[in-house]
């Protein structure tokens, strides 16, 4: 054996496997919880953004160790449902919502795209009104006035 191959065999005794297809295999095994996980994280690191926090302030409000906030926060935690009613409770804010059969979340994406559609109907509709008064002003014949053109978009941004 070469003095290269001896190396090389000395250097790869002496590091770890690293254990990525593990973590892989983990991560398949896992997807649904971690996921959740990662959103939970998320929403609490966007938390202490708003409280102006860091995760010191976190673990002293929880009455846990700095190092047990850090592991809340890295996204692959197995969170307890006693972890998330007190993380609720000093944040403030809500991290898991359980809907009834009827029920649905709605975000505030959502209720902006409902805005705009409801501001687009309504200029939409008086451009329409718009154009059948200056109708009715030009023409007698009542068949005429209803003949109303259809208008551009264009026409519903300059109506208002």
């Amino acid at each position: 054996m070469s003095k290269t191959e001896e190396k090389i065999k000395i250097l790869a005794a002496e590091n770890a496997a690293s254990g990525w297809k593990e973590k892989v295999a983990f991560r398949l095994a896992n997807k649904a919880w971690l996921k959740k996980s990662t959103r939970i994280s998320l929403r609490i690191l966007d938390a202490l953004d708003d409280k102006s926090w860091n995760q010191t302030d976190l673990a002293n409000a929880l009455g846990v160790s700095r190092q047990q906030v850090s592991k809340l926060v890295k996204g692959a935690n197995d969170f307890k449902l006693s972890t998330i009613a007190k993380l609720e409770e000093v944040l403030e804010i809500r991290l898991q919502v359980i809907l009834a059969e009827n029920e649905q979340v709605v975000t505030e994406e959502m209720i902006c795209d409902r805005v705009n559609q409801e501001i687009m109907d309504y200029h939409r509709k008086w451009a329409l009104t718009q154009q059948y008064f200056s109708l009715k002003q030009q023409k007698t014949n009542p068949q005429l006035v209803m003949a109303v053109e259809p208008s551009s978009e264009d026409d519903y941004a300059k109506a208002g």
